[in-house]
């Protein structure tokens, strides 16, 4: 069986959109969809049910963002007897024949981690990583990286066997989805972009800097402090960015590394906050 995995939170009418375009899998005994909404407060989990009553609907606490969602549905899954795991984001535009040919390479390859390539306004988004830079396209069949973005990506339940689920504390929403793709990697697992399927991103916009994410909205500073250092869901989450230095370099590494970025961050915030003043 090959369970996709679709972590939500108040994103009702993007996640009934996704699930609208894996209507196939409905009458496909092999497929199953899973829906782990993070307690939704818009009425998502009951619009799910009531559209696709064929669709496992897996209820969580209200703070499991990405990463937690995913551990919680790959829990699921793997109770379930799945044998091929998907990721895939309900902001998506998900497609039958691309989904099929991951399922299946990862099944006679169960050595892959097998990403689709990203899609965004008819242009291919080099989003992944090699050696924590961009992954080159080369035009083969595969492209090598050692770090996938989560949009969508097959892994088989070997690799679950091997390293057990995402760590959600660690990395509770952003870097849920590199973190343990670079594990895989680390644990002589080939991760992989596939160049001949693909993943729709509509509206895809690009993260917001640091000083953009800091002095957005009219807060408190307190509170601009928390949503860009201290917020789970924040990208330039501190205790993340520590973790994922870790990880990368090494504790070593990580000691130099991460004090040198916080310093370069808080520079760029102070600039932009003298600049909006100025103006």
């Amino acid at each position: 069986m090959t369970c996709v995995l679709i972590p939500v939170f108040n994103r009702k009418a993007l996640t009934l959109r996704c699930l609208d375009l894996l209507q196939w899998t409905r009458d496909q005994p092999g497929w199953r969809v899973v829906v782990i909404d993070d307690a939704s407060t818009d009425g998502t989990a009951d619009a799910v049910r009531q559209a696709h009553p064929h669709v496992d609907v897996v209820r969580g606490t209200g703070d499991l963002y990405w990463t937690g969602g995913m551990r919680l549905g790959m829990q699921h899954a793997a109770k379930a007897g799945a044998e091929v795991f998907i990721w895939l984001n309900d902001d998506t535009h998900p497609d039958e024949t691309s989904l099929r040919r991951i399922d299946r390479i990862v099944r006679e390859q169960p050595d892959l981690v097998l990403a689709s390539t990203p899609i965004v306004d008819g242009e291919v988004h080099v989003c992944h990583s090699l050696k924590r830079g961009r992954a080159p396209i080369t035009g083969a069949e595969f492209d090598v990286a050692d770090v996938l973005a989560g949009y969508q990506v097959a892994f088989s339940r070997k690799l679950v066997e091997t390293i057990g689920f995402p760590d959600d504390q660690r990395w509770p929403h952003y870097a849920g989805d590199s973190s343990y793709t670079h594990a895989a990697h680390q644990h002589g697992f080939k991760v992989r972009i596939d160049s001949l399927s693909r993943i729709e991103l509509p509206g895809f916009e690009p993260y917001l800097t640091v000083a953009q994410t800091f002095w957005h909205g009219d807060k408190s500073l307190g509170r601009r402090i928390h949503d860009c250092f201290i917020a789970k869901r924040s990208k330039y989450r501190l205790p993340t960015q520590w973790h994922l230095d870790v990880l990368y370099r090494g504790r070593l590494g990580a000691s130099l590394i991460f004090p040198a970025r916080l310093g370069l961050w808080t520079l760029q915030i102070i600039r932009e906050g003298l600049k909006t003043k100025a103006a």
